[in-house]
């Protein structure tokens, strides 16, 4: 057949043919994405589905976040999909600062019919750190009679990614017939942990009462939170309120003075009486206070650690206060500050502080102990060791203190002196370096006998524990 026949009849054949063009189709989901808020310094992930529903290949060739942020960004940048391919675009956000951050993700492919896709992405950055949690804001007590006594918990939770930590300083307010059995006041929380609080309530009188207290803690968004207290209906909008006047932080053997004279009642329902509580010492301490119902009272802080005094007062009606809490630190100010305590009071142990290793116990000058009380040295004054305080009973304490240690090795040792029947008798040893407790140590002896507790290496400020046997002492008092 020649050339001239073909053409025409595969024109027209051609004519008869029907000839249709595959297309992509893209589909997606979801249609926004929301992160939420997001605490700085962590980060959240969203997935977005692309699926292409079309019977063409689908190419997905730019894929990116407009306006650009520095807290976003996206994987993959393309994507290519058969027919009835899906894949996935993952979106992070990790929050540089503060505050709503809102954008695009922007999706361009060869879907002739959406070649280019609009995802709105948002989100809000947070600080992060500790997050307060409260399982209630408030306590009902119901009614309870005079003379009884009744309990409810609430619960404090810490969801954040950092330990959460109570202050001392949030305060009780309101009527004194609630009382912290468990004080949150203080504590630290872990991440993901709890503390419950047990309040109890046992009214004075039937008229009703109301109080507080207030939480405040390192929690970035809500360092303030309130919990309410109510009994018998609720009471009155006013209560006598102590008030405590004192120093938050002093040198170890200071007497502090404890002001009350702020105290007072809203009503003028006056005279005031006055009552003070020691709530809390350290372990080695065995002060008290001057006196418990005057407006001014007075606490010799016998050692390193914190005290913690508690103030009610009372006005004319028979009414009382929430109890007011205040915190004084004794905190060394000394190179080094080594503190002995013992569990038996009746018993009687030394501490000694001693110049270098081959030092006897109770050699006179290299033994600073209760016979040697300040000894020379050879340096400067300061540099010279001193037992400031000296028990023969009640548990101690005791303690040594260095001012400005001069280079070298300082050793810890402990006596147990006097026994009075005691027996064997749990000794404990806590060790400041530059007004910091460093190590902690207990054990357990026997009269007369002798342990060798740590080295402090200084000027590094390491302390070496020695973890030595007791043994008998080889003197009992100083010799030249």
């Amino acid at each position: 057949m020649s050339t001239s026949l073909l053409l025409p009849l595969l024109l027209a054949c051609g004519g008869d043919q029907n000839f249709q063009r595959l297309s992509p189709d893209i589909a997606w989901a979801p249609g926004s994405l929301d992160f939420g808020q997001v605490r700085s310094g962590q980060e959240g992930a969203l997935v977005l589905q692309i699926v292409n529903a079309g019977d063409g290949s689908l190419n997905v060739n730019g894929i990116g976040i407009q306006p650009e942020l520095a807290s976003l960004s996206l994987s993959p940048p393309t994507l290519e999909l058969g027919t009835g391919e899906a894949g996935e675009v993952i979106v992070t956000f990790a929050p540089t600062e503060l505050g709503v951050v809102q954008s695009e993700l922007i999706i361009g492919s060869n879907d002739p019919e959406t070649p280019l896709l609009n995802i709105p992405i948002s989100g809000e950055g947070i600080e992060g750190g500790p997050d307060i949690q409260l399982d209630t804001t408030a306590l009902d007590f119901g009614t309870v009679s005079v003379g009884q006594t009744s309990s409810q918990v609430f619960t404090i939770e810490n969801r954040g990614d950092e330990d959460l930590e109570i202050f001392t300083t949030g305060q009780q307010q309101g009527s004194g017939a609630f009382d912290l059995l468990s004080d949150p006041r203080g504590q630290v929380i872990p991440v993901g942990s709890s503390y419950s609080v047990l309040v109890s309530y046992a009214p004075t009188t039937e008229d009703g009462d109301s109080g507080s207290l207030s939480i405040l803690s390192n929690d970035p968004d809500s360092p303030s939170v309130l919990v309410s207290f109510d009994g018998n209906g609720g009471g009155a909008t006013s209560y006598p309120v102590a008030v405590i006047v004192a120093p938050d932080q002093v040198l170890p053997g200071e007497v502090v003075t404890l002001d009350g004279s702020g105290s007072y009642d809203p009503d003028d329902n006056t005279p005031l009486l006055y009552r003070w509580t020691l709530v809390e010492q350290p372990e080695a301490s065995s002060t008290s206070l001057s006196v418990s119902d005057t407006e001014l009272s007075e606490l010799w802080l016998d050692t390193a650690g914190t005290y913690t005094v508690g103030l009610q007062v009372e006005n004319s009606l028979g009414v009382s206060s929430a109890t007011a809490l205040h915190s004084v630190a004794a905190v060394p100010e000394d190179d080094v500050y080594v503190l002995l305590s013992w569990a038996n009071s009746d018993a009687d142990f030394d501490l000694h502080l001693l110049r270098s290793d081959g030092t006897a116990l109770f050699q006179r000058p290299d033994d600073c102990c209760w016979c040697n009380s300040n000894p020379d040295w050879g340096g400067t004054e300061e540099s010279n060791p001193r037992l400031m305080l000296d028990a023969e009973s009640g548990g101690g304490p005791e303690n040594i203190v260095l001012p400005e240690a001069d280079d070298g090795e300082y050793f810890v040792r402990v006596h147990y002196f006097q026994d009075d029947g005691s027996g064997e008798t749990e000794a404990t040893v806590r060790i400041f370096v530059e007004g910091e407790v460093v190590d902690q140590y207990r054990r357990t002896m026997t009269h007369n006998q002798v342990w060798d507790v740590a080295y402090v290496r200084w000027p590094q400020g390491f302390v070496i524990e020695e973890n030595a046997d007791p043994y008998a002492s080889p003197a009992r008092s100083c010799v030249d």
